[in-house]
C-alpha cells in the first residue's frame, strides 16, 4: 500500500542546504564571541532519555564550547524555574576530549571467494560504529551481529558459491556515512570534482556529493551485483525495500517464500535512507535495505541511553541472519546478475519557476 510520491529536484534547495552545512561551527564561533561559556539543549525524547550525537569531529574544529544536553523533564523544569522570582544557576562539569593519534576510521571486510571465475560478488553490510550514549546495541551491534552469522552460516554449510560473497562492517557511518562512501568513491564510482573556485570545496565529502554531477562509474561498478544491508534495529526481517527496483521484486518475492513461516513477507519498492546503501543507489548500484519489526527501535533505543545489550533480541538476530545467508546465496549463484537500475543523470529542476537559493 501507499501512495507514489513524485520525485522532486530542487536546485535552490540543495545551494541552501550547502550553505547551512557549516552552521554548527558559525554557532560555536558566534556563542563563543558573545561571551557564552556552554550550551544545553533539551533531549528530543521524553522518559528521561538522553542521546548521543555530535558532528563537529575534524581536527582542528573542536568547538570552543561544551555542549550538553539535559533529559527533557529537567530542562523543562529549569525553563519553568528561570521565569520566578529566583532563577536557577547552572554548573555544568565537562572532561571530555578529542583523540587525535589516530584520525582514520576503518572498515572490516571477510569473503567467501568465487568459483565461476567472475570477477562478480555479492555484499551484505552493516556499520559497527555507534554513539557513546550506551552500547550502542540496536544501532548497530545488532546489524553486524546478524552479517557475522549469515558468514558464519554460510562458512559452516561450505558453500562453493559462483560468485564471491563479502562482508562488510563499516565504520564512520554516525558521522554521515563515511566508511562505505569511501569504499564506493574508491572501488564503485566518483562523481565530478568540485571546481578550484567552488565556495563548498572545504565541506567534508557527504556534504557535497549528492549534488555533484555527472557519476563517472569505476572500473568495479559492474561488478557489485547486489548489496543487502541490516541497520534498523534487533527486530526480525519481515521483508526488504526494492528500492524502486520493479524487475527484482518478482525475484525476491520467489526468494522470501521459504521464509513466510518465519513472518518475512513484504517485498516493497519503496526506498529507505540513512544508512550504508544509500551512496551505492545514487551511482546505479543495487542496494538494500531490509524491512524490520520495528520494536522499540524509532522510539526509544535508537541514538540513546538505553540503547545497551538487553535490547537485544535473539530469536530475531537468528531469523535475520539465516534470511540475509539466503540472498547472498541466491544473489551469488543466480546465473544472471540481478537487474540494475540505470546509472543516474543529473534531473531536471521540479519547479521551472523556483527562485534561486540567494
Amino acid at each position: 500500500g501507499g501512495a507514489y510520491n513524485q520525485p522532486t529536484y530542487s536546485p535552490a534547495a540543495i545551494e541552501r542546504g550547502l550553505k547551512t552545512a557549516e552552521f554548527a561551527d558559525q554557532l560555536d564561533a558566534f556563542l563563543a564571541s558573545e561571551g557564552a561559556l556552554a550550551w544545553v539543549r533539551m533531549s528530543a525524547r521524553d522518559g528521561g532519555l538522553l542521546h548521543g550525537t555530535g558532528y563537529q569531529y575534524q581536527v582542528g574544529k573542536t568547538p570552543k564550547l561544551a555542549g550538553l544536553e539535559l533529559a527533557a523533564e529537567d530542562y523543562r523544569r529549569l525553563a519553568r524555574l528561570a521565569l520566578t522570582d529566583a532563577p536557577p544557576t547552572l554548573e555544568l562539569m565537562s572532561e571530555v576530549q578529542f583523540h587525535d593519534e589516530d584520525t582514520k576510521a576503518y572498515n572490516i571486510f571477510a569473503e567467501i571467494p568465487g568459483t565461476g571465475g567472475t570477477s562478480q560478488y555479492v555484499m551484505a553490510g552493516a556499520h559497527l560504529d555507534s554513539w557513546a550514549a550506551s552500547d550502542g546495541a540496536t544501532d548497530n551491534a545488532a546489524g553486524s551481529a546478524v552479517v557475522m552469522e549469515a558468514a558464519r552460516i554460510l562458512k559452516t554449510l561450505g558453500v562453493r558459491p559462483k560468485r564471491t560473497i563479502r562482508f562488510a562492517l563499516w565504520s564512520g557511518e554516525e558521522q554521515g556515512i563515511l566508511g562505505s562512501l569511501a569504499y564506493v568513491d574508491r572501488h564503485l564510482a566518483t562523481r565530478a570534482p568540485l571546481t578550484a573556485d567552488s565556495p563548498y570545496r572545504d565541506l567534508t565529502i557527504q556534504r557535497t556529493w549528492r549534488s555533484r554531477w555527472p557519476i563517472q562509474p569505476r572500473e568495479g561498478h559492474s561488478d557489485l551485483v547486489a548489496y543487502f544491508n541490516l541497520d534498523n534495529g534487533s527486530g526480525k526481517i519481515r521483508g526488504i525495500n526494492a528500492e524502486g527496483n520493479v524487475a527484482a521484486v518478482p525475484i525476491f518475492q520467489e526468494w522470501l517464500a521459504p521464509f513466510a513461516s518465519m513472518g518475512a513477507t513484504s517485498v516493497s519498492l519503496r526506498n529507505s535512507g540513512g544508512t550504508d546503501h544509500v551512496y551505492m543507489q545514487t551511482v546505479g548500484i543495487p542496494g538494500y535495505q531490509f524491512i524490520q519489526d520495528p520494536l522499540d527501535y524509532g522510539s526509544r533505543t535508537h541514538h540513546t541511553s538505553i540503547d545497551s545489550y538487553e535490547r537485544l533480541k535473539p530469536e530475531d538476530l537468528r531469523q535475520s541472519a539465516i534470511i540475509m545467508a539466503s540472498f547472498l546465496l541466491n544473489a551469488a549463484n543466480r546465473d544472471q546478475p540481478l537487474p540494475r537500475m540505470p546509472v543516474p543523470t543529473q534531473p531536471t529542476p521540479t519547479d521551472p519557476f523556483e527562485y534561486p537559493a540567494d
